[in-house]
């Protein structure tokens, strides 16, 4: 039964969410396989797969935000080139994958037979916060995205603005929040008291809500958008309130950065910080890597043993150069020098050009292979996707608090960062640029090479001209109305692969049309 559920899934998905125009399995062989817990099973089972394997996929904004010198092969997307983008495997299917599945199983689980109520609010909980989280990813990705209303309405679809969609995900959000008990009464799949941060719970839930708060505030702000930024911002406080009150979870910040870099190192340790992540299962097969695409991005030699420190420029994805890092991080006393990077103090020297050796994540996946000189072959970091700590959530809280006026607030969340890293209190020498900034400035050294934020950091805070490269720097206004700081609409929403229209619906971004 289990092979025949997820090939039922995978077929629909791959009908549903190409399009979203065309008729899925029979509603009859959905209805059947959800008459047991364990069938259920496999289909939560496959949400927190698809999930693990498709959040990640947003190398476009990464690399266009990304604090990096150099970087492989990026350089025409980081200029926000439009043939670059326009050309670039962007496409949101995967995102609505998860929200088919998750749908599903919301329509179908009242079908499950002597479901206990903690069981029901399980799963459900589960598919509510996957649907929450795909369409936050919609509306910041894309801007404008389509809303489906169920797994089994069959309708042509047309986009929604792009607010619709952040209060989809607020609506999937909060039943989530309302149906998950928090991390330390979380179950896994079997019932079983687990600590997987990958499994949605209260504490995650609050994570997400705070983000897509901020995230609406400030693009009601940016667009002038109808709504109250403020109350936005409220909301974001209120909900990094619980989890920093331990209402929504016992959440901790490490004691330092070199103990964070550590647990980072070692995922099978329970790290108290982490509020989300997507689990690396390293033994799945041979193939598998570590779904930390900014880590994997960033780190090189010494992580990967079979190379050596003049491999570091033709191998490593994205570099900083040591000047930049000694602009980042102007105290001397600030710990996270010698925990982010490699012996931060001595020189790494390539071609001339002294380089900061990012080195937060320590551990490497290697396989044997007799036909290296070392005998082994380096396959990824030995790391999850850590995608959002307490630390985050703290910085996120102080940038809604300094927007609302509240800078004594925003300012003792800054130095509660600072203070572990051992940093001067805000304000220091270095802090020029008033407090927004600071804090902006302190998302950037604590969280540097480990999510795909930066971009979206510089977004809710209007830093498009001073933050970004190249083409950026000259948007107008009429362009980013038109949804230029956006990815373009995947074509195959629009076109089949003949270039035929399937649904006449959706609409392009203005700002995108020309370039398509």
């Amino acid at each position: 039964m289990k092979k025949t559920i997820i090939s039922m899934i995978l077929a629909a998905c791959a009908l549903q969410s190409c399009n979203l125009d065309l008729i899925p399995e029979n509603t009859v062989t959905y209805t059947n396989a959800f008459t047991t817990e364990n069938e259920l099973r496999t289909m939560t089972a496959s949400i927190h797969y698809y999930t693990n394997i498709y959040i990640k996929d947003n190398q476009t904004l990464f690399a266009a935000g990304a604090k990096a010198d150099t970087t492989q092969g990026d350089n025409d997307i980081r200029r926000w080139n439009p043939n670059a983008i326009t050309s670039a495997a962007n496409d949101w299917k995967t995102l609505y994958d998860i929200i088919f599945m998750s749908n599903m199983l919301i329509d179908n689980i009242h079908r499950t037979e002597n479901l206990p109520a903690d069981r029901y609010n399980y799963h459900s909980g589960q598919a509510q916060f996957a649907m929450g989280l795909s369409y936050f990813l919609l509306a910041q990705r894309y801007g404008s995205a389509i809303i489906t209303e169920n797994s089994e309405t069959i309708k042509m679809y047309g986009n929604s603005t792009q607010i619709e969609v952040l209060d989809a995900a607020i609506k999937h959000a909060e039943e989530a929040f309302t149906l998950l008990p928090t991390i330390e009464k979380m179950t896994d799949l079997d019932g079983r008291s687990t600590t997987n941060r990958q499994y949605a719970s209260k504490g995650t839930c609050a994570a997400l809500l705070a983000h897509i708060y901020a995230w609406k505030g400030s693009v009601i702000q940016l667009y002038g958008l109808e709504g109250n930024a403020n109350e936005c911002y409220q909301k974001s406080i209120d909900y990094t309130n619980q989890l920093t009150t331990g209402k929504a979870g016992n959440y901790q910040l490490m004691e330092s950065p070199e103990a964070l870099c550590e647990a980072f190192s070692s995922p099978s340790t329970v790290n108290p910080e982490i509020i989300f992540s997507m689990t690396f299962d390293k033994a799945r097969d041979k193939y598998t890597v570590s779904p930390n695409m900014p880590g994997v991005a960033y780190t090189g030699w010494p992580v990967d043993k079979t190379k050596t420190m003049g491999n570091i420029v033709s191998e490593t994805s994205y570099l900083l150069k040591k000047e930049t890092t000694d602009r980042m991080y102007p105290d001397e006393d600030d710990l996270r020098r010698n925990a982010f990077f490699y012996k931060y103090d001595e020189e790494h020297v390539v071609d001339e050009t002294p380089y900061a050796i990012f080195h937060k994540f320590r551990n490497g996946v290697y396989d044997e292979n007799s036909g290296s000189e070392f005998g082994i072959e380096y396959r990824t970091l030995d790391s999850d996707y850590n995608y959002w700590r307490l630390a985050d959530l703290i910085l996120l809280r102080a940038e809604c608090l300094v927007k609302l006026g509240k800078d004594q607030e925003a300012i003792a969340d800054l130095n509660k960062i600072r203070e572990r890293a051992n940093a001067q209190p805000y304000p220091a020498a270095q802090d020029t640029e008033g407090l927004q900034k600071a804090i902006f400035r302190e998302r950037e050294r604590e969280l540097i090479g480990e999510t795909d934020g930066r971009y979206f950091d510089v977004i809710r805070n209007n830093y498009i001209k001073t933050e970004l490269i190249g083409k950026f720097q000259t948007l107008t206004k009429a362009d980013i109305k038109n949804g230029a700081l956006f990815l373009p609409i995947p074509t195959s929403a629009i076109l089949d692969s003949d270039g035929q229209k399937i649904n006449t619906k959706i609409r392009q971004h203005a700002y995108w049309i020309p370039y398509m």
